[in-house]
């Protein structure tokens, strides 16, 4: 399995759909004047700028070289949490912005009426297109053994990005049903301020998860998913000598790229070296089955 041509078709699959949905998003916002869409097509346009980063990266992290000879795995987390700063950054940006309008029009009685126009049908499509891409990334992760960093992050930021849209279209259908005589009636001036942090924050849970999980892998912390674990663990059992056990193992994971140490229990006065390293190679060679970059080293008490 090329796990990395699998990931590369993803994500360029996304980069279309993105600019496509990235486009509409600005002249919707360009029609309305709504901030909250224009968190919605910001987001959507960065998903197409780190798309064609991360198709790059996927690429280019297998690459070795003499000062790189594991090569440049360590940019598939960096991208994730870059990434993620970047939506936790434009979240609060765009709070703030309508936080300062919504404050004008309480203080002062001035504002700008929501201008609502196609945003409701352009939402309801933008929620489909969004849902159907996280979908469709997940699959393709799910192909991979859910071990792409990237994908996991363009999933999670895809989500948000449907969650924006369902949040303004619904925001955007509910004032819509305000009329003057309504107590409500200031939503059609303060509307994008609610919506926009609401939405804000119920997703940054998302942002704040990935950021964590490639912080991890970035300080070369270990594998923790009982899954991944498991199937490792039996593939090494399998072809230790009998006279060999298995004291612990630990898994490093850099965005694609695994490497496994293992401790073993010497239960004979000889070993032989050469058997050993046979093992190393089995072991590597049916890993490698499932996960594409692996290496394994033997240690000794």
């Amino acid at each position: 399995m090329d796990q990395k041509k699998i990931e590369q078709s993803a994500l360029t699959v996304g980069i279309v759909v993105n600019l496509l949905m990235g486009g509409a998003g600005l002249w919707v916002y360009l029609s309305t004047g709504i901030k909250a869409l224009f968190l919605d097509a910001t987001f959507t346009l960065i998903a197409v700028l780190s798309g064609i980063s991360a198709v790059w990266i996927s690429r280019e992290s297998k690459t070795t070289s003499n000062t790189f000879p594991n090569g440049l795995f360590i940019l598939e987390p960096l991208y994730a949490i870059l990434k993620s700063l970047l939506t936790l950054g434009l979240s609060f940006y765009t709070a703030a912005v309508t936080a300062q309008k919504a404050i004008a029009y309480f203080r002062f009685g001035t504002g700008e009426k929501m201008a609502l126009g196609p945003v409701i049908p352009y939402e309801i499509t933008m929620v489909i297109l969004c849902i159907g891409l996280s979908v469709y990334y997940r699959f393709q992760n799910k192909r991979i053994g859910h071990i792409s960093t990237m994908l996991v992050s363009e999933t999670q930021s895809t989500l948000i990005d449907g969650l924006i849209s369902g949040g303004i279209g619904i925001g955007a259908l509910l004032i819509s049903l305000i009329d003057e005589s309504n107590p409500l009636y200031f939503l059609h001036y303060t509307g994008d301020f609610f919506i926009t942090s609401f939405l804000m924050l119920i997703s940054l849970k998302e942002p704040l998860k990935v950021l964590k999980e490639s912080f991890i892998e970035l300080a070369n912390g270990v594998v923790t998913n009982e899954k991944i674990k498991n199937s490792v663990e039996q593939i090494i059992r399998k072809h230790l000598p009998a006279d060999i056990g298995l004291k612990k193992y630990v898994i490093h994971k850099t965005g694609m790229s695994f490497r496994i140490a293992v401790s073993l229990e010497i239960r004979t006065d000889t070993v032989s070296m050469t058997e050993l390293i046979e093992k190393i190679n089995c072991i590597e060679k049916e890993l490698s089955r499932h996960y594409e970059f692996v290496t394994v080293n033997f240690l000794f008490p």
